[in-house]
């Protein structure tokens, strides 16, 4: 995916020059900011949402027989049914946060941390723990320095749209702190940007 903000970009190389640390330490501080925001904007599936859609399907499959729910069943079958809509929402709710997580996978597939909600952290599928979505790679060029991300679920409007706001959401807090006159010190500088003096 092309995500490149040449504002932002810019914004690293002033942090860098003002904060008095290399250009590569920006950006991988900047990196774990951003990453933590595109996983919090990614939408995930409501909980009540789930349950409200599992159980107003009109029709089951039960031991290779079709049943409308609105049928009286017998108990056997009807108990059936119900332990199968039970385990249809534990099994959506268990995946909701995959497109969220998918941001987690990018930062730690380079060595960042990020925090996530429980059931971010934990989301899976049916089949147990799943292929990465999601990794980095860091270029170096001389004095450049990049990171390339991939994400496969950017097939969802949602997922894209993330990583984007949060872009232009980091550039946006680095013209404003330029207005406030944060790169002024290094104390102010620390305070805004802390993680660019934790190793």
């Amino acid at each position: 995916m092309s995500v490149a903000n040449l504002g932002l970009m810019r914004a690293f190389d002033e942090i860098a020059k003002a904060a008095g640390v290399t250009y590569k330490e920006v950006v991988r501080s900047e990196a774990a900011k951003i990453l933590e925001a595109a996983s919090r904007n990614t939408l995930a599936a409501q909980v009540q949402l789930i349950e409200k859609n599992v159980k107003a399907a009109p029709r089951r499959k039960l031991n290779g027989k079709l049943y409308k729910m609105s049928w009286k069943m017998p108990d056997a079958v009807w108990a059936m049914a119900q332990a199968q809509i039970a385990a249809s929402i534990k099994r959506r709710k268990a995946s909701r946060g995959l497109a969220k997580k998918s941001w987690l996978q990018v930062a730690q597939s380079i060595g960042l941390s990020v925090n996530a909600p429980g059931y971010v952290e934990s989301a899976t599928t049916k089949n147990g723990d799943y292929p990465s979505d999601g990794k980095a790679t860091e270029e170096s060029n001389g004095s450049g320095f990049a990171i390339v991300l991939r994400n496969s679920r950017t097939y969802s409007p949602s997922v894209f749209d993330a990583i984007r706001k949060a872009m232009n959401g980091r550039e946006k807090f680095f013209r404003e702190n330029l207005k406030l006159g944060v790169f002024k010190s290094i104390e102010s500088i620390a305070a805004k940007y802390p993680g660019l003096y934790t190793k």
